[in-house]
Order: C-alpha cells, then sequence, then structure tokens
C-alpha cells in the first residue's frame, strides 16, 4: 500500500489519509449533539434489612469456610501419588535440588544477619560522629 505514495511529491508534506478515516474534523459531540443522559437508578426497598441481610451473608460464607476446610483436612499428610509416579533420576534430581535450597536458605539468613551487624556499626558509627563531630 506504501508503494502506491509518491516519496517526491514537491511541497506537500502532509501524509496521506486512510481510506477509513474522514477528511473533516467533524465529531458529534463538538457538532453541537448533547451528550447522552442516563436517569438515576434507585435502589428499592427489599423486604430484608440491612443487619438482616449482612448477617445471613456471614452465616452463608461461615458455612462455606467450614465446608472447604473440611475437604482441605482430609488431604493433610496424604501423599498425592505424583512424586511417587516419577522416574528415579527426577526423583533423585528433585532431592537434590531440595538439599540446594536448604543451602541456599542457610546462606541467605547468614547473608541477612552480616547485613544486620553492619547496619548496627554503622549506626553507631553515625551517632558518634553526630556526638563528637
Amino acid at each position: 500500500m506504501s508503494n502506491n505514495v509518491p516519496i517526491s511529491s514537491g511541497g506537500n508534506l502532509t501524509a496521506p489519509t486512510p481510506v477509513n478515516t474522514p477528511l473533516n474534523n467533524t465529531a458529534p459531540i463538538s457538532s453541537g449533539l448533547s451528550r447522552p443522559t442516563v436517569p438515576d437508578i434507585t435502589e428499592e426497598d427489599g423486604d430484608l434489612e440491612e443487619g438482616d441481610a449482612g448477617a445471613d451473608a456471614t452465616a452463608i460464607q461461615n458455612a462455606m469456610l467450614g465446608m472447604v476446610q473440611g475437604k482441605l483436612s482430609g488431604l493433610i499428610g496424604r501423599s498425592s501419588g505424583y512424586i511417587e509416579s516419577l522416574p528415579v533420576e527426577v526423583k533423585k534430581s528433585v532431592e537434590a535440588l531440595k538439599g540446594i535450597q536448604v543451602k541456599q536458605i542457610d546462606l541467605q539468613n547468614q547473608y541477612k544477619r552480616e547485613c544486620l551487624e553492619l547496619e548496627k556499626k554503622v549506626r553507631l558509627r553515625t551517632v558518634c560522629l553526630l556526638d563528637f563531630g
């Protein structure tokens, strides 16, 4: 499509208008039309009072929570069988990764402790410099 537009058109430096773009700038709002209006929707008074609806919702939520907890509590400590179905090489890799993760957590904790100690030293030196400075 761009191969139809001549590059050296002389003094005309405006970009060509696509076929689906109108040439005039008459938007519906700018041509004097008003914005559409939507009537206000009022809330109708129901048979339930606000306190009753809240209590019902809380009771339903508590019942749902109890049902979900009951279902999940039966799964605690049970194996899904997925790990047991993996090949031996994959099981060994998983165990090796668990060991590496334990070492990584230990190193991360050691790093955090050392950072805390350095922050304490810097804070102490800053306080000393401010007191004696």
